[in-house]
């Protein structure tokens, strides 16, 4: 007997597929394409959302003035409209919502008690950012921030830092955002607060010329740079210009 025969043989003794069960594998079979069909449009209209939105970020941070009205709206339906899409949490969602909300704030003091609710919020969506995606450092890094400009410098404030330090201990954006906070608010933090701010700020300044530049600019803005010099040990010309002392640390 042949190879062939055999085969042939072997399906015979196959039973063949009625016709409704043809069908009904057929009607499974559309559906699942229709379903994964949907799911890729519902990534496709989230992706295109989002990337409006961030396109928004992205032109404010090159002006100098808070966005307009106008153009916050259509940021914000763009993002929410991203997440409201999406089939599940999306962290880096979550993470451009909080930095709009932020937007909104922009320009104003942060005792304002009209510009809370927008700093409220951007907390709040950082934090479900953080819980989307735990170990991504930028949104442990976008919590703390937010929590700067509610002026919390809480446990919440602190676990922020440190889970941002310790999930990106090298990436010049996360070191740079800490020094950032730091720095901004250097004179409100305690010492375990500081102690992660000096890790940052040293890492900051090693990293590069243009950096370590940056980090003199903003401690010019922000009245720290005794702070800054002292952190550094530098006897670069702005620290020549400044007091010794260091600054004390809060009881």
């Amino acid at each position: 007997m042949t190879t062939e025969t055999a085969s042939q043989r072997s399906r015979s003794r196959t039973p063949p597929l009625s016709t409704q069960a043809r069908r009904s594998i057929a009607l499974i079979a559309g559906l699942l394409g229709l379903a994964a069909l949907y799911s890729g449009g519902q990534l496709l209209v989230a992706g295109i959302a989002h990337f409006q939105a961030r396109a928004f970020i992205e032109h404010w941070e090159q002006q100098t003035n808070p966005p307009s009205e106008q153009a916050w709206q259509v940021a914000e339906q763009a993002i929410n409209r991203a997440i409201n899409v999406y089939p599940g949490a999306n962290g880096e969602y979550l993470e451009t919502q909080g930095y709009i909300q932020l937007w909104r704030a922009y320009g104003t003091n942060l005792n304002d008690p009209s510009a809370e609710p927008y700093r409220q919020a951007a907390a709040q969506a950082m934090r479900q950012a953080t819980q989307a995606r735990p170990t991504w450092p930028s949104a442990w890094a976008g919590l703390a921030y937010s929590k700067l400009t509610l002026l919390a410098f809480d446990d919440e404030f602190t676990h922020a830092l440190q889970q941002a330090q310790h999930f990106g201990p090298w990436r010049i954006g996360i070191n740079s955002r800490i020094a950032e906070i730091g720095l901004t608010a250097f004179s409100a933090l305690n010492a375990e607060q500081r102690a992660i701010v000096l890790t940052s700020v040293q890492r900051t300044a090693d990293f590069s010329p243009k950096e370590r530049k940056k980090l003199f600019e903003l401690a010019a803005q922000s009245n720290s740079l005794t702070f800054l010099c002292n952190t550094l040990n530098s006897q670069e010309p702005p620290c020549a210009k400044t007091a010794p002392a260091r600054p004390q640390p809060l009881l």
